[in-house]
């Protein structure tokens, strides 16, 4: 194959998708894969306040164990379903609770036909201290219907890299101080470590349609998004 190319948008876009929830970053995602030119479209061309990528990036294959020990293919989903794809972990200071609570406000601003045709999908890449239990009730706390995978494993290593993002890294004694969002739970063990995980967001859409979006994105904006994808694309 023609090795991967990346368009000057593409690159800006990927060199912000490793979010670390402290004060390192990492390269690994400008590294070259032995894969089709990917060509990414100008958000302001396309109407999204995402990037479209043309063309869309498939689903990933793999699937994952959720939270009820059910296996979740992201490729065998209702044909008119956006899903919105998100990696990290619940120890995670600020990118991803804040990127929850904006999904969740996005998700509560949309007509009910079109909210219930949106599933979010979290993947925590810290399955040591993200129990099934510890993470059901921490996204349950941004909406309950916030499906759940238990990552960290070959599976999602597998989807990072078909997703064109960095492997998962342990950091030990990060700057920033770890909360523990149960720390008032027993037997729980918490270690003072972040994980430094892929901070870009996938949105796939009906007919195929990927649209990823890489930090500063308004809930009002996810919202308007979403509409444009479940309604068929930009206008």
């Amino acid at each position: 194959m023609a090795s991967r190319n990346l368009t000057a948008t593409a690159a800006i876009a990927l060199s912000l998708v490793v979010a670390a929830c402290s004060n390192t970053r990492g390269d690994a995602a400008t590294a070259p894969r032995d894969e089709p030119p990917l060509i990414v479209t100008g958000s302001s061309g396309s109407r999204f306040h995402g990037t479209l990528l043309d063309p869309p990036l498939p689903r990933p294959t793999q699937a994952v164990r959720d939270t009820s020990g059910r296996a979740f293919s992201l490729v065998d989903r209702p044909v008119d379903e956006l899903t919105v794809l998100f990696f990290g972990y619940t120890h995670c200071p600020d990118v991803c609770p804040t990127t929850m609570a904006d999904l969740a406000s996005a998700r509560d601003q949309l007509p009910a036909p079109l909210r219930d045709r949106v599933t979010v999908v979290f993947v925590t890449e810290d399955p040591e201290r993200d129990t099934p239990r510890s993470l059901r009730r921490w996204l349950d706390g941004f909406d309950p219907s916030f499906v759940g995978l238990r990552g960290g494993n070959e599976a999602t290593k597998a989807i990072l890299e078909q997703l064109y993002l960095p492997a998962t890294k342990r950091q030990e004694h990060p700057k920033d101080s770890i909360k523990h969002p149960d720390s008032g739970t027993k037997h729980h063990h918490h270690g003072d470590y972040a994980v430094e995980h892929a901070g870009v967001l996938y949105a796939f859409g009906p007919g195929r349609t990927t649209v990823i979006y890489t930090g500063g994105t308004k809930p009002s904006e996810y919202a308007a998004d979403f509409t444009k994808l479940l309604q068929g694309g930009p206008k």
